[in-house]
C-alpha cells in the first residue's frame, strides 16, 4: 500500500503544471528612480538650472536662414554641453551647445545641419530668458532618400520566437521575470554572423541575457530566416554577452564561441547542423568573480589555430561586496584578461602569465586583433571603462609588450569598442574606438567650479575626456598614431557600446559605424 501510496503522489506531483509563468507586468525600476528626482535640489549649481533652460531650448525660435533650407523639419536637438554659472547671485549664464537640425531640404532630398552654437541666458523671478543664440559653422550632409530599411518583421517575423521573445525588448522581459534570473539593465547582449552549414549564406546567431534562450536563424536564401536554434543544439539560457563563429578545430565548418558571465562555451559544429558542448575546451578562467564581457580571435603564435582573447569587468552584483573603479579616471582596480592559446586539437591552455605580463588589471569591454606595424604578426587593442586603452604589441614570440603610451593611442576614455581599418587607403590599419559621449559629463568637467573637485589641471582633463565622446587614431606607419578625431568629426557617438569600419555605400572608403544607446525614462527628450 506505501508504494501504491507513492506511485499515486508522485502521479500527482507530475500532473501539475511546473512552468514559470510571468509575473504583470510591474513599473520598471528605473521610471520609480526617475520619479524621485528633482533637478532643482541637485548640489551643482549648472545642473540645477539644466532642467529649465532645457525646457526653453525645446521651445528656441531657431533661425530663418537655418530653418529656410527645411521643406519639413523631424529633427530639432540643442544639447547644453558646458555652462558657466559657479554662483546662486550671477542672474546669467553663458552656454556652449551642440546643435541639429534634420529633415526634409527644399528639394526633397534629407538634410542635417548639425555643429555648435552660444547661447547666453538671463534669470528673473519669472525664469530663465534666453537673450542671444550664435550658431557657429555648421556641417551639412545631404542624401537622395533613407540609407537603409527595417526588414526585421519582414526577415525573422514569421516565427514564433520573434513575437513571443524578441520583439516585446528587455525592458518588457524585466518587467515579468523574476528579478532572481539576474537580468539586468545595460543590455550587453551580442550578435554573431556565420554560415554555420557550408550553404554559402551568412546566418546569425542573437545573445540574450540571463533567462532568455539565445537563438540562432538560417538563412533561406531569400530573404528570410527560420529559428532553428532547438534543432542547433543552442538554445542555451547563460547571460551571454557576445558570441563568434569560427573554424576553431580546422575541420572546416564553424563553430562557436559564446561568452558566458562566467565563461566562454564552445560549441563544436559536427558539419550537419548540430553543434555540441566542448565540456573541456580548457576555455575556464582562472580568477572567479568577474563578468566576463567579450571575446576576440586571432591566431597570434601563427600556428594555424585561432587563439581567444577575453576580456573581463567588474560589475556590482546586489549583496556582494563591490570594489569601485579606482581612480575613476584611471582605474587599475578591475579583474584581469586571459588570453587562451589553441593546442591545435580545439582545446585550449592559458597563457595569461606568460605571455601579458603588464596592466592587465583594468574593465575591459572589447578587443581587437590587427597588425598595426605590419610585421607579420597580430597585434592587440583592448578597450577599458575608466582610463587607459592598451595596446600589445606582439613581440613574435609569445610575449606581448603595452605600447599604448608610446604609440599615443591610451584614449583615456570610457572605453567600449575597438575597430581597426584602413579608413585613408594608405594601406595601414587606423584605429577607432568606441567611449561615451554625455552632454552632463560635459557640462560638469567644462563648469568653472569643477576646479575645485579636481584641481590638477592633468586630472581634470581626465575626467573631460571621459566625456569627450569616441576617438579616431591614424596610422602614422612608424609605431605611432596621431588623434584626428575632432578634425574628422566623429566623436559624437553618444553612448557608443559598439563601433566599426565598413564601406555601406560602396565607394572604396570605409565608413563608421556606431551602436549607442542607454537607459531611459518616459521623457524621451534626450534620445
Amino acid at each position: 500500500m506505501r508504494r501504491a501510496g507513492c506511485i499515486l503522489a508522485a502521479a500527482a506531483l507530475l500532473a501539475q503544471d511546473y512552468r514559470v509563468r510571468p509575473k504583470p507586468p510591474r513599473t520598471p525600476d528605473v521610471t520609480r528612480i526617475l520619479s524621485r528626482t528633482d533637478a532643482t535640489l541637485d548640489s551643482w549649481l549648472g545642473e540645477q538650472d539644466y532642467e529649465a533652460i532645457h525646457a526653453r531650448l525645446a521651445q528656441l525660435a531657431w533661425p530663418q536662414e537655418m530653418l529656410a533650407r527645411f521643406r519639413t523639419v523631424t529633427l530639432k536637438e540643442a544639447k547644453i554641453i558646458a555652462s558657466n554659472r559657479v554662483d546662486a547671485a550671477q542672474t546669467e549664464t553663458d552656454l556652449r551647445l551642440r546643435i541639429e537640425l534634420g529633415g526634409e531640404s527644399r528639394t526633397g532630398t534629407r538634410l542635417s545641419l548639425l555643429g555648435h552654437a552660444n547661447a547666453i541666458f538671463s534669470r528673473s523671478p519669472d525664469g530663465w530668458t534666453m537673450r542671444s543664440f550664435s550658431p557657429g559653422p555648421l556641417r551639412e550632409l545631404a542624401s537622395p532618400g533613407p540609407f537603409f530599411t527595417d526588414v526585421t518583421a519582414k526577415a525573422i517575423g514569421h516565427n514564433a520566437s520573434y513575437a513571443r521573445q524578441l520583439a516585446p525588448g528587455i525592458d518588457h522581459w524585466r518587467t515579468v521575470l523574476d528579478e532572481a534570473t539576474g537580468m539586468d539593465v545595460y543590455g550587453h547582449n551580442g550578435i554573431a554572423v556565420g554560415d554555420y552549414n557550408g550553404d554559402g549564406l551568412e546566418d546569425f546567431y542573437i545573445c540574450q541575457p540571463s533567462g532568455l534562450p539565445n537563438r540562432l536563424f538560417r538563412n533561406n536564401g531569400d530573404g528570410t530566416f527560420d529559428d532553428v536554434t532547438g534543432e542547433a543544439g543552442l538554445d542555451i539560457l547563460d547571460n551571454s554577452s557576445m558570441a563568434l563563429f569560427a573554424d576553431f578545430d580546422n575541420d572546416g565548418d564553424q563553430d562557436l564561441l559564446v561568452v558566458t558571465s562566467s565563461r566562454p562555451l564552445l560549441f563544436r559544429n559536427n558539419g550537419k547542423g548540430r553543434f555540441f558542448l566542448e565540456a573541456n575546451s580548457g576555455l575556464s578562467p582562472a580568477a572567479a568573480g568577474a563578468t566576463l564581457t567579450s571575446a576576440a580571435v586571432a591566431d597570434y603564435d601563427r600556428d594555424g589555430f585561432l587563439d581567444v582573447y577575453v576580456c573581463a569587468y567588474d560589475f556590482w552584483t546586489p549583496g556582494a561586496s563591490y570594489d569601485p573603479p579606482t581612480p575613476y579616471y584611471d582605474a587599475t582596480n578591475g579583474p584581469p584578461n586571459f588570453l587562451f592559446r589553441n593546442r591545435g586539437d580545439g582545446t585550449f591552455e592559458d597563457v595569461t602569465a606568460k605571455a601579458i605580463r603588464e596592466h592587465n588589471d583594468r574593465f575591459s569591454f572589447a578587443a581587437a586583433w590587427g597588425d598595426y606595424n605590419r610585421d607579420g604578426w597580430p597585434d592587440l587593442y583592448v578597450a577599458n571603462d575608466f582610463g587607459r586603452n592598451n595596446l600589445y604589441r606582439n613581440n613574435g614570440d609569445g610575449t606581448f609588450t603595452d605600447v599604448a603610451a608610446q604609440a599615443g593611442v591610451e584614449d583615456p576614455g570610457a572605453g567600449m569598442s575597438a575597430a581597426w581599418g584602413d579608413y585613408d587607403n594608405d594601406g595601414w590599419l587606423d584605429l577607432y574606438t568606441g567611449n561615451m559621449w554625455s552632454s552632463a559629463g560635459q557640462r560638469v568637467t567644462h563648469n568653472p567650479a569643477f576646479e575645485a573637485v579636481a584641481r590638477d589641471p592633468a586630472i581634470r582633463a581626465a575626467f573631460q575626456r571621459q566625456a569627450r565622446g569616441n576617438s579616431l587614431f591614424r596610422n602614422n606607419r612608424d609605431g605611432t598614431f596621431t588623434d584626428v578625431t575632432l578634425d574628422a568629426g566623429v566623436e559624437m557617438g553618444r553612448w557608443a557600446w559598439s563601433s566599426d569600419f565598413f564601406d555601406f555605400d560602396n565607394d572604396g572608403l570605409l565608413d563608421i559605424f556606431v551602436q549607442n544607446g542607454y537607459i531611459t525614462g518616459p521623457d524621451t527628450h534626450d534620445l
